[in-house]
């Protein structure tokens, strides 16, 4: 979701197809791109014909149910490219991710998400140790409002080792908080749970434009579908691989046709939904390869199942005796 302004709100410049930062803040482009556009707006029309028609085909169909699938056919249309703006605690436990400087301004340039009340997940491109990670905000849904977030010290930042910039695979830091969040952690999936679901919660603080220049700092949310994940050592994701640019062990794609993650949105949670219980199950990482937009074409996230002995270690690590 989008880009801000340089100054006491700087923002650190991501790296290629990364999803963090202040993409294209430069240029301060406000323009878009006018086939995008039209190809939106078609699509938009289209999806309206649909549910019109169908929803006048279901005349004879009893009341209630017509109109609760009135409702769902209502969804589709509902959302836009970087998602619609979340309402005030919702998402409490989605941080901003950014840096207090000794002068006492802040600078924010990532998403993250608190699965435990001492720790915090983020991309791990989002740590640069010329200007390293140190305050996270909880219960925040704009930047330019944050008097009743929670602000909260990082006391140990540790990106997986494994980690390599434009390498696959193992985009995440675990933050380690100075004190306790009062917010509500959230769950991290098991591997079965991605066998319940279709679709993904993508939620983050980043852009909200195809061509990632604008919106940066206001938490948004958007439903898309998940593409390509690996449900067994069996499944045969190597075409996919070649062609995104993911490693599935490690990964899984989601979105796309104009719905999606974008710039700033790095290290934010993609949700899942499993017997009504919301869990995290990736963390935003970087544009799926071949891409025409900055964003709109589908991401890349990272596999927190797939994580969890590192995260686990670094708790450990520095003395939080919890298993995640």
């Amino acid at each position: 979701m989008t880009t801000p302004p340089s100054g006491p709100q700087g923002f650190l410049q991501p790296g290629r197809g990364q999803r963090s930062g202040c993409a294209g803040c430069a240029q301060a482009e406000e323009e878009t791109d006018l086939r995008f556009a039209v190809t939106n707006l078609s699509r938009k029309y289209t999806e309206f014909a649909e549910v019109v028609g169908r929803y006048m085909s279901e005349a004879g169909m009893e009341r209630v149910a017509r109109n609760a699938h009135a409702v769902s056919l209502a969804e589709r249309l509902a959302r836009i490219v970087g998602g619609v703006e979340t309402p005030v605690g919702k998402y409490p436990d989605c941080a901003l991710i950014g840096q207090r400087n000794r002068n006492g301004t802040l600078d924010w340039f990532c998403t993250g998400v608190l699965v435990h009340p001492r720790v915090v997940l983020t991309a791990g491109h989002c740590q640069d140790p010329q200007s390293p990670i140190n305050v996270v905000a909880l219960k925040a849904v704009d930047l330019q409002h944050l008097q009743d977030a929670e602000l909260i010290g990082v006391r140990r930042v540790r990106v997986n080792p494994n980690y390599r910039p434009r390498v696959a695979g193992n985009d995440i830091t675990v933050l380690i908080l100075r004190g306790a969040a009062t917010v509500d952690p959230i769950p991290i999936v098991q591997p079965e749970d991605f066998a319940a679901v279709h679709r993904t919660l993508l939620v983050g603080f980043g852009n909200n434009d195809p061509k990632s220049t604008k919106g940066f700092g206001r938490q948004r949310e958007v439903t898309v579908d998940i593409t390509n994940v690996r449900l067994s050592a069996g499944d045969d994701l190597d075409d996919a691989e070649q062609s995104l640019g993911f490693e599935s062990d490690l990964e899984f794609t989601a979105g796309g046709h104009g719905f999606d993650s974008c710039n700033g949105d790095s290290g934010g949670p993609a949700y899942l939904e499993v017997d009504g219980v919301r869990k995290v199950a990736g963390l935003t990482s970087r544009g799926t390869e071949g891409f025409a937009h900055p964003c709109g074409d589908g991401g890349i996230y990272t596999r927190l199942d797939a994580q969890r002995p590192f995260i686990n270690r670094v708790l450990q690590d520095a003395g939080v005796h919890d298993e995640l």
